[in-house]
């Protein structure tokens, strides 16, 4: 039952959400404390919770011994599952997700919810050439995703699949995937996601190894048993993907896609900053005008 508090609330409740890593850059720290101070001082939302945990995401900038350095640290799906959890217990309406090499703007957080959408993110770019935005559509024809070329400065484009680094995301969302599929237990023991409308007849518990016949794969998997307790998994690294990709063909599976908007620009630190001069000029680069 919502508090007294709660109910008196006039602006939006949004929690912070960063599944980081040991050492961000102090270029991150300072752009990310003036945002937070810039959204407190406009008085547009409440700031809830942040909610971090320890991140090892397996390239080469992020994979370090992490924590009580006896072992490497969850990866970031696993992290993000947590960051989660803690946000669905509590009160807050949205999770704004932060990277911790991604440093949102001024008035990030205000600008994203003005959009008018439940699951809407910022451009950031990738820190090598050719400097795309983290964003995609997917291709009819392959199931693959393209990244974002060209885009429309100062607009709003729905796309197929976005990164987290600066991205709101309503409650709303995080409902309605976990209402419209169902989990199962793979012959591996992993978990898997299924939308209740591509579901049909009833589990075998003749178990059978995995196999291809005319292009199909076949895997027997069983109902998640009752005692398993682990949470529903929003996010996957599978397949050679990111865990945003998983949680955005998730969302589709419920007609929702995300948002990009293109007047929230964010700077992308590695061992420098990525902006979006560096995708410009190579672009320009590209057409022989540079």
């Amino acid at each position: 039952m919502a508090s007294e508090l709660d109910s008196k609330r006039t602006r939006p409740l949004v929690d912070i959400g960063v599944a980081c890593n040991i050492n961000q850059s102090w270029q991150w720290w300072a752009t990310v404390m003036l945002m937070l101070l810039s959204e407190e001082k406009s008085g547009n939302i409440e700031i809830g919770q942040l909610r971090t945990v320890g991140s090892a995401v397996p390239d080469h900038n992020k994979n370090n011994i992490i924590g009580d350095s006896v072992r490497r640290s969850r990866l970031t799906d696993y992290n993000r599952q947590e960051v989660t959890k803690g946000f669905l217990s509590g009160n807050a309406d949205w999770i704004f997700w932060m990277d911790d090499d991604t440093a949102p703007p001024l008035n990030a957080i205000t600008g994203l919810l003005h959009s008018g959408h439940d699951f809407v993110g910022g451009a950031y770019f990738m820190t090598a050439e050719p400097y795309h935005p983290i964003a995609y559509k997917k291709m009819p024809d392959s199931g693959l995703y393209a990244p974002v070329y060209n885009y429309p400065d100062g607009a709003l484009m729905e796309v197929d699949s976005i990164g987290f680094g600066c991205t709101l995301v309503h409650r709303s969302v995080y409902e309605k995937i976990r209402d419209a599929h169902t989990v199962y237990e793979r012959h591996n023991g992993a978990l898997l996601v299924i939308p209740n409308d591509m579901v049909s007849g009833k589990i075998s518990d003749d178990y059978f190894e995995p196999y291809v016949k005319d292009g199909v794969y076949y895997e027997h998997v069983k109902a998640k048993s009752e005692d398993d307790d682990r949470q529903f998994p929003f996010y996957q690294l599978e397949h050679g993907r990111t865990e945003d990709h998983y949680f955005c063909e998730l969302a589709a599976h419920v007609g929702i896609k995300p948002w990009l908007d293109t007047s929230v620009i964010c700077t992308h630190y590695k061992t420098q900053a990525t902006t979006k001069d560096d995708y410009t000029n190579h672009l320009l680069k590209e057409q022989g005008l540079a």
